[in-house]
């Protein structure tokens, strides 16, 4: 018997919260392939990055925020997550890039303001070629 994707998303977020990530993304990973909408599309694939981020797969992580940004340019929770997650990788250029874009879309926000901060003062640390430019 074929159960709908709607069980199998409720079976992926119980799972999740019982700490079975990767149970939890194979159900996901299901109910993204029977997924008809676009907020369905959206919410699943920030489903799975939460997974990946569980995982500490955070390669994968960034790659499935950047499908929900594919399918929604200003998703704020995609472009934070992956602001996060490029962080952790010290992908820091790319990560800036990310918060530039929150900033835009929300520009008061403090917790933008202090990321943006965090991340220029990264990229200030003068490299082990101090100085020569290629």
């Amino acid at each position: 018997m074929e159960s709908s994707p709607a069980s199998k998303i409720e079976a992926a977020h119980q799972l999740y919260r019982d700490g079975k990530h990767d149970a939890a993304l194979g159900f996901y990973t299901e109910a993204l392939a029977a997924a008809k909408t676009k907020p369905q599309r959206i919410a699943l694939h920030s489903n799975r990055a939460a997974c990946y981020l569980k995982l500490h797969d955070f390669k994968k992580a960034a790659e499935e925020c950047t499908s929900v940004l594919e399918l929604d340019y200003d998703h704020t929770g995609a472009l934070m997550l992956r602001a996060q997650t490029l962080v952790t990788l010290k992908d820091y250029h790319s990560a800036l890039f990310d918060v530039n874009r929150l900033m835009e879309l929300n520009p008061s926000s403090e917790v933008y303001q202090n990321l943006e901060t965090r991340l220029r003062t990264q990229l200030e640390v003068p490299s082990s070629n101090t100085g020569v430019r290629s």
